[in-house]
Formats: C-alpha cells, structure tokens, sequence
C-alpha cells in the first residue's frame, strides 16, 4: 500500500515536495488556501532549474485538514506553512491518528515544543530547507538549482529502536529515492540554529531596508560589518547552547557568498517578500526565540534585540496599516488579538 501523506500547506516549497513524493509512489493530499481554485482546476505546475520545465501535479486537493479527514490515516502529517506560534497545531488536529508522524518544513528554532505537547503520542520529525522557488501565480511555481532538507527527530535520537527514527528514515529513503537531496542528522537544532544565521540577519535587514542582499550592502560602507556583527550574536548564543560546530567562519563565509553576488541582482530574502505582498513575517520564531534564548543564558545581544522590535513593529504595519498611511496607535489592538 502506498505511503499516505497529507502536505499542509501546498505553496512554493510544500509543491516541490508534493512532486517529490508523488514521484516516490506516495499517496499526497494537498491542503490549499489562496491557490485552492487554480490547483483544484488546473492541478500545479512547476518550472524546475533541476527537474525540468513544464511538469503537471494532480494530488487530491482539500481546504482544511478537517476536509481531508476522509482521505486518512496519514502516515505523514507534512507542514510546510510559515511558523507562526500557536496557529497550526489545532488546525491539522483532525488529519493526526495514532499512526501518523508529524513533519515540520518552517524555518525559525523552539517551534517544536508546541507540536510535541499537541501531539504527544506521536513521533514528530523537524527538518530544515534550503529551497529557493517562488509561487510566481496560484499554482505555478519557479524552483532554482538547489534542494537540500536536513531532517531530524525531535527530541534528538538515533536509537534504531526509536519509532521517530524510524519514521525519519523511510522518509529519507523514500525522497531521496525521487531525487531529493535529504539527509537524516542525529540533532536537527544545530543545521537550524545553522540556518539561523542567514534568517536572523539577512531576512530583518533586507526587510527593514527594502532591499535585496547586494543593493544592502553597496549603501554604505558600514553595512559589511553589521550584518556580520548580527550573525556573531546569533553564533554565540547558539556555541553557549553546546551546537560548537557554528563558528564564526560561518559569518565570513556567508558574507562572502553575498559579496559573490555584487554585480547581479541579489537575493530576495522571504521576509523582504512578505513586506513587499504585505504579509506577515516569521519574526518570533526567527528572531523572537533567539533573543529569548539569549536572555536566558545571559547572553547580550543587542543588534538581534534591536531587529526584533523593529520587525515586529514592521510586522503589525504590514497587516494593519491603510494604503498610503502609516499606522496609528489605536489600530494596534488589533493586531494583538490576531497573534
């Protein structure tokens, strides 16, 4: 019988997965939203840097994990929607039986514990990925050439006799068997607290700044130097928690792979997106968490505190702010009632 999975969450990344799986021989039932009408008529379709152009997808499409309920069990209970505490554990509650693992595509660290208390009896797998695409219109998605997902249990084991373990490697082997290139790590925490130091620097700055990485860096002669003080506060926090293998020639050589972009026209980072479509951004659980995980430890880290108000003010003008104005003190409320 084929794996049976459910993707919630079925945008630019969620579809390269559904391909992938689809690819594998699994079962996929893709929860949509906005691109619900355009996938539900048409089906996906994904112009590929790595797979190739023009490919059609036609997994069973539903609005809610509540509607999928009739295409369960589910093996697998994939989410790749963007980490907003608090939001999605409740959502994809009806898909989960006792059987099924849940996997978490999203970016940010400290997002697990949530799925862990909802879903206690169930193993749960936390990945991270590195996926440049982009849902160019609902349903059409442009991929680059780069696929990597690095997956994990949470908590950490690799004891052969652990359930999660063994859901995480018949995950891998069945990816990886469609072409992916997924790797399973004995503690996940240190590729995400790895990954941290690309989010909690260049999503705030290119986001606070309106600009993509290259067109940041040639405003001033300064700018080198604080996105890369910004990523050393992310490694100290992250070598204080034991993840030793974050160094700071981490920072270097991500500022280097920047620099090897002046001249084109740089990289969007998915905060600076989200501010240019008016969305939310994952700002807690990109800079919040760490800036909590700092003060905790006794760690000071004041460029990361200081992006963390900042996004989260840009953050409440992106959702309530009018056209053409900038948001006003008794607009704020609302914004509270929404987190």
């Amino acid at each position: 019988m084929a794996t049976n999975i459910l993707l919630h969450g079925s945008g630019a990344i969620g579809t390269i997965y559904i391909y992938l799986l689809q690819k594998a021989g699994c079962s996929v039932t893709a929860v949509c939203r906005s691109n619900y009408e355009a996938a539900k008529k048409d089906g996906f379709n994904i112009d590929s840097d790595i797979y190739g152009k023009g490919i059609k997808l036609f997994p069973k499409v539903v609005r809610s994990p509540e509607e999928a309920y009739a295409s369960g069990p589910f093996d697998y209970v994939i989410v790749c929607t963007k980490a907003f505490p608090g939001v999605t554990p409740q959502v994809i509650a009806p898909a989960i039986s006792e059987s099924t693992t849940v996997v978490l595509i999203q970016n940010g660290i400290g997002i697990e514990d949530e799925y862990a208390k909802a879903f206690p009896n169930n193993p749960l797998l936390s990945c991270v990925v590195y996926l440049p695409t982009t849902q160019v219109s609902p349903g059409h998605i442009v991929m680059g050439a780069t696929e990597i997902l690095q997956i994990g249990t949470y908590p950490a084991t690799s004891a052969s006799d652990s359930p999660a373990y063994q859901s995480a490697e018949r995950l891998v082997k069945t990816l990886t068997s469609a072409g992916s290139n997924t790797t399973l790590h004995p503690d996940i925490q240190e590729k995400r607290w790895q990954k941290l130091l690309i989010n909690a620097s260049w999503n705030p700055i290119c986001a606070l700044t309106l600009s993509r990485d290259v067109a940041y860096l040639a405003s001033s002669p300064e700018a080198e130097n604080v996105v890369t003080a910004v990523m050393a506060e992310v490694v100290s926090v992250a070598r204080t928690k034991g993840y030793t293998k974050i160094t700071v020639q981490m920072t270097k050589d991500q500022l280097s792979r920047a620099l090897e972009r002046v001249g084109s026209k740089g990289i969007e980072p998915s905060m600076l997106v989200d501010v240019l479509h008016g969305r939310r951004m994952e700002v807690e659980v990109i800079l919040g968490n760490c800036v909590r995980e700092a003060k905790a430890l006794g760690i000071d880290v004041p460029r990361l505190e200081t992006l963390y108000v900042l996004g989260k003010a840009l953050d409440e003008a992106m959702v309530l702010r009018q056209p053409e104005k900038s948001l006003a003190g008794d607009e704020t409320a609302q914004f509270k009632d929404m987190a």
